[in-house]
């Protein structure tokens, strides 16, 4: 049978590897749990958006390209909070590129989870990532006039090593995230858990810049727990 394949051949790594990507236990578990949040649930905590402003001053020139593509504009940016070892906040800001920086093609999220330089000066941020650290690959993005995320899933198997929070700053009312069709109503400053394993896009609608903090988070069952702990009851 002919096939086209969209991105990664599940399949085909099954048949190379028939451990590969299989479940848990604890993927089971808490995937379950899951199963009982909505695709997006607010969370408590808030970060105070004059302090993350302020602190993310002193690297307004230190931004790059966020997975930029020879063919396609797409004016967006990034910096890194968490990544590899020695990383900067310029490097590794994605999976590929962490994959290709340290010769591990299955290099996952969870394994990039030394904080950079960065991530110490923007101390706004460190009451929920210290509660769930040490984190993944972590980031922020800024979304510039027309930037977008085309419709994707991060990670669709059950057997993902982390999930993902995220916190947004600037200009949200013309931000817009959509997960399974349903738009998130964006507070600034509010931390969201997010199902990314179902399809999501986003796009920006404004002249003005956007931010967002994007925290991969090792999926644990205590680390589940300590999610629905701050969830909206």
């Amino acid at each position: 049978m002919s096939e086209t394949f969209f991105g990664w051949n599940w399949h085909q790594k099954y048949l190379d590897d028939e451990t590969y990507a299989r479940p848990t236990a604890e993927d089971i578990m808490c995937e379950t749990q899951f199963n009982a949040l909505s695709v997006h649930e607010m969370l408590y905590p808030r970060v105070n958006e004059k302090h993350f402003f302020d602190q993310l001053e002193a690297y307004k020139d230190k931004w790059v390209p966020y997975l930029p593509k020879a063919d396609q504009n797409n004016n967006r940016e990034g910096l890194l909070l968490w990544g590899l070892e020695g990383d900067s906040c310029n490097d590794s800001l994605s999976l590929p590129e962490a994959r290709q920086r340290s010769g591990r093609p299955e290099l996952m999220e969870s394994e990039c989870n030394y904080p950079t330089q960065f991530y110490k000066d923007m101390e706004c941020l460190h009451p929920v990532c210290d509660y769930f650290a040490p984190l993944g690959r972590s980031f922020i993005v800024k979304a510039n006039a027309g930037a977008y995320f085309p419709a994707h899933k991060d990670y669709p198997l059950i057997s993902r090593d982390c999930f993902r929070i995220v916190c947004f700053f600037g200009d949200v009312e013309r931000f817009h995230w959509q997960t399974d069709n349903i738009k998130l109503n964006i507070e600034a400053g509010r931390w969201y858990y997010i199902d990314t394993r179902k399809i999501h896009r986003t796009n920006s609608w404004s002249t003005d810049s956007s931010y967002h903090v994007i925290l991969n988070i090792p999926k644990t069952w205590e680390n589940t727990l300590k999610l629905l702990s701050i969830a909206q009851k």
